[in-house]
């Protein structure tokens, strides 16, 4: 070997030889494999990647649930949305008018109550009608 790490072939023995000649088929064969799992690697990501080249919708408002579908009565929206935070009974035992209602729902929609507009409306005629004083 000379001082740049060049192998000269002809002050090799046969041993030393055949080894040098394995260690180079070992370098060929990893480099190979290298190279293969790069291009598997950049397949994999192109295949993954969006199929469309328009950026992804944000996420809808916190006042409208997503995939959820309008709750269609006021007893539904009261067990399911007043009653994260607190018992339907709450709502239950008072007693109000259609305003104090609104009202009351508005401040709970502030404190992160999840109903949209229309949910509102359904869910204070409800308590309305069958809450009132």
């Amino acid at each position: 070997m000379d001082r740049t790490g060049a192998v000269d072939s002809k002050t090799l023995t046969p041993l030393q030889g055949k080894a040098v000649e394995k260690t180079r088929r070992r370098s060929g064969r990893s480099i190979a494999i290298l190279i293969a799992i790069c291009l598997a690697t950049t397949a994999l990501v192109v295949a993954c990647g969006s199929g469309s080249s328009q950026p992804t919708q944000a996420p809808s408002s916190p006042t409208q649930p997503s995939g959820e579908t309008l709750a269609s009565d006021g007893a539904t929206l009261l067990e399911t949305r007043c009653s994260v935070c607190h018992s339907a009974d709450r709502a239950r035992e008072a007693s109000k008018t259609r305003e104090q209602w609104d009202q009351t729902v508005t401040r709970m929609i502030g404190h992160g109550a999840q109903l949209t507009e229309a949910e509102k409306t359904v869910l204070v005629d409800y308590l309305a009608a069958n809450f009132a004083p």
